[in-house]
């Protein structure tokens, strides 16, 4: 028993080699593993960390991190040991954190790199809100701070002294660590005044082995090895890249209990490390991703899936993205791409309005992986509804993902789909719920039907099916859809009560059963569109018409030297359809500039209604017979918009593929054109635009000087189009698309 003064009593004495902890590490490739750090472990990387002087007496840390790992634990063991405050958040949502920042005066955040990735979203989110001038003139001012950052001006922090404000005004240092952090938040981060910066290292090096300098960050890189630390390449490839071993105090005893393992990462007193990366000539370190998760492709590429997903993930719609190899089978014997799981961000989708997910997210990833080499883009697209399985620091568990994909497709593979939920079975045994349910079965041919599945992501329903679905579910219970019900509609849930609550509002029960086709949905007319088609008549449009086509003539038929092909035969006048193929902005001016005035002076366009929001622009869009129309939230009114302009006998400008393509191939046309076509009979005009991709292609903010040429197809009739079977499972509409595009795709192919 120990008696007497406890300030007297001799410290106990614990040797450096001493067992401090075991910490089980999280297991992003495998089974977890117990590290074993001693107590000199622990305090060699103490030390090495206080070289850099980052934190001082009067800093105030918000602690963020699980206390038990060992990146936390190293964070606060500094802070204490220099006599810092440390303040624990009441909870780890973001208005909590903002607001404990603003209480406490925190000075210091150390965290991993998804943390930094929701801030700094946050932040640009509320940017991307302000008027188009501010917004420009921020994003001047942030390129010109990141600038003057380098050379020790520190322009962001007066600049953006507001975003500073909302996290407490004395935030002084950043830390990001646990995991690669996107070089682009890290510079935005620096731009907008916050010193950041990033380390490396593993629960075997106690944890930390390299770290950059503040004053000397360079991002994308992990920065310098520690004091006392040794780092090398081992069996560098193309680049430098090769397998990360490290040596020095810091590195763990070995794995508990596990001699076998321990053997796989130690050699000659080396630890590897399973992160690959490269060093370059200041020695500084950089990450490319982990051995055990690069994917080689059939073509013997090597893909590092971390490096791509921090592109992905930069689109406003994608809330998680994971990439696996993508294989000729469900057995996956061959790899022959990339294949993207995405988790949409559906506040984002439910904010504006958006139904098309799995298009949208599609076009945006497009948009966001233009300029890598093709072998690293996704060969394909999986929509998910579920978050992906991550260690406690945020990284995905790739083995976890892949396991839960497979078992997915083999669900899919299951002939009886899905078991029915106590929920399904209650929604079918209400009469609005049971023929909801067996009209969704019916029409998507799908096994099962629940009511928590996702109306396109489970169900396959685009916005032209959505629309048909209502059309039909109107008929059904005798009630009145709003236009915007289809995109404010995700779930068969919120199907079934959207339907209920109007029939409830509307007719009385056991009404006829009556389905609403096409022809009734294009008779009606919204009054706005009428209002536009009838003023399309005046000479004021006239004029502006005009004169916009004569600009038109004068750009493209001298600096583009635009050729002009089979013009003889554009009809003089219409109901006709004008289709062509979509590559750039240009389009559909080259197209005014190619048609005679007289026919140029009955052409109608559909046009986005966002970007004819700005006075001039709308007053612009007018005189030229732009329709401007939001064709996702409201596809009704502009297929009736369409339908309006044909049967007052005008011409009809449409671009089927939707988008501008990305490659300058021709995408598939979609079936609102065939819609048209069937239900009005009237005649196509094809048409393929040559050159505009290389003039001004997606993605290039400025366009370039390219030959151009069009070439006018003959006219084809709906009867022409539809006449024969079509393509196995198509409608008429969807074989009118279909042989349209051919027919687009054989004139691009004709001799020039």
């Amino acid at each position: 028993m120990v008696s007497g003064d406890p300030a007297h009593r001799p410290l106990p004495r614990i040797e450096s080699d001493a067992l401090a902890s075991i910490l089980y590490t999280s297991g992003t490739t495998g089974t977890p593993k117990g590290v074993m750090l001693s107590h000199g472990n622990f305090l060699a990387n103490t030390e090495s960390i206080l070289a850099f002087r980052l934190i001082d007496p009067k800093d105030n840390l918000l602690s963020v991190l699980p206390l038990h790992h060992a990146f936390a634990f190293m964070a606060q063991l500094i802070l204490l040991y220099t006599g810092a405050q440390i303040t624990f958040p009441p909870s780890l949502k973001g208005p909590d954190l903002l607001a404990c920042m603003r209480e406490t005066g925190i000075t210091a955040l150390v965290a991993v790199p998804q943390l930094f990735y929701h801030i700094h979203k946050g932040i640009f989110d509320q940017i991307g809100r302000r008027p188009f001038l501010v917004r420009k003139l921020l994003g001047v001012l942030l390129r010109l701070s990141g600038l003057l950052r380098p050379a020790g001006i520190n322009l962001g922090r007066l600049v953006f002294a507001q975003v500073h404000q909302r996290f407490g005004g004395r935030m002084r240092i950043m830390v990001s660590g646990g995991a690669r952090l996107d070089p682009v938040i890290a510079r935005d981060f620096l731009a907008l005044g916050f010193t950041m910066t990033e380390g490396y290292g593993l629960t075997e090096t106690a944890p930390v082995a390299a770290f950059n300098p503040l004053g000397r960050m360079r991002p994308g890189s992990v920065g310098v090895p520690l004091p006392g630390v040794e780092v090398r390449i081992v069996d560098p490839g193309q680049g430098g890249v090769g397998e990360i071993a490290i040596r020095g105090p810091n590195v763990m005893q070995g794995y508990y209990e596990h001699p076998e393992a321990t053997a796989e990462v130690m050699r000659d007193g080396w630890f590897l490390s399973g992160d690959l990366g490269y060093l370059d000539a200041d020695g500084y370190l950089t990450l490319t991703g982990r051995a055990k998760e690069v994917i080689v492709l059939s073509s013997g590429k090597n893909i590092y899936p971390e490096e791509i997903e921090e592109q992905y993930i930069k689109s406003a719609y994608i809330k998680e993205i994971c990439l696996v190899p993508q294989t000729s089978d469900r057995t996956g014997a061959v790899v022959e791409g990339l294949l993207a799981l995405a988790l949409p961000d559906m506040d984002a989708f439910r904010t504006q309005g958006m139904t098309n997910i799995f298009e949208t997210i599609r076009w945006d990833m497009e948009n966001v992986g233009r300029d890598l080499p093709a072998y690293k883009r996704p060969t394909g697209l999986r929509i998910v509804k579920e978050g992906f399985p991550r260690t406690r620091l945020g990284k995905i568990q790739r083995h976890l993902v892949q396991q839960r994909f497979q078992a997915e497709l083999a669900q899919e593979d299951r002939p009886d789909g899905r078991a029915q939920t106590d929920a399904d079975l209650a929604a079918a045994a209400d009469e609005v719920g049971r023929q909801v349910l067996a009209y969704l079965k019916e029409a998507t041919k799908k096994p099962s039907v629940h009511l928590e599945d996702n109306l396109e992501l489970d169900l396959g329903l685009d916005s032209l099916a959505r629309v048909e679905m209502l059309a039909t579910l109107e008929g059904m219970f005798d009630v009145k859809v709003p236009d915007d019900a289809a995109a404010e509609l995700f779930t068969v849930r919120e199907l079934i009560e959207r339907v209920r609550a109007l029939r409830t509002a509307g007719a009385a029960p056991g009404a006829p059963e009556r389905r609403r086709g096409w022809s009734e949905i294009l008779a009606e007319t919204p009054p706005e569109v009428a209002r536009m088609v009838e003023a399309s008549s005046r000479p004021s449009a006239n004029f502006i018409t005009a004169g916009s086509r004569g600009l038109c003539v004068a750009l493209f038929r001298t600096l583009y030297r635009l050729r002009i092909e089979g013009r003889e035969h554009v009809p003089a006048g219409g109901p006709l359809i004008l289709v062509a193929n979509h590559t750039s902005f240009f389009d559909a001016f080259i197209l005014v500039a190619a048609l005679p005035l007289r026919i140029a002076q009955q052409v109608f366009y559909l046009g986005f209604e966002w970007f004819f929001r700005n006075p001039i622009l709308a007053r612009w869009g007018r005189g030229v017979r732009v329709i401007p129309v939001d064709m996702d939230t409201y596809l009704v009114r502009a297929l009736q918009a369409s339908a309006r302009v044909l049967r007052d006998g005008k011409i009809l400008c449409v671009f089927p593929e939707g988008e501008r393509s990305h490659d300058g191939r021709v995408r598939a046309f979609r079936k609102g054109t065939g819609i048209l076509v069937r239900e009005l009979a009237v005649p196509v005009l094809p048409v393929h635009i040559t050159g505009s991709f290389e003039a001004w292609p997606r993605g290039r903010p400025l366009p370039r000087l390219h030959p151009l040429r069009i070439r006018f197809g003959s006219v084809i009739t709906a009867e022409q189009l539809l006449k024969g079977d079509g393509p196995r499972g198509a409608d008429d509409a969807e074989t009118v698309a279909l042989r349209l595009r051919e027919r687009v795709i054989a004139l691009g192919q004709q001799e020039r």
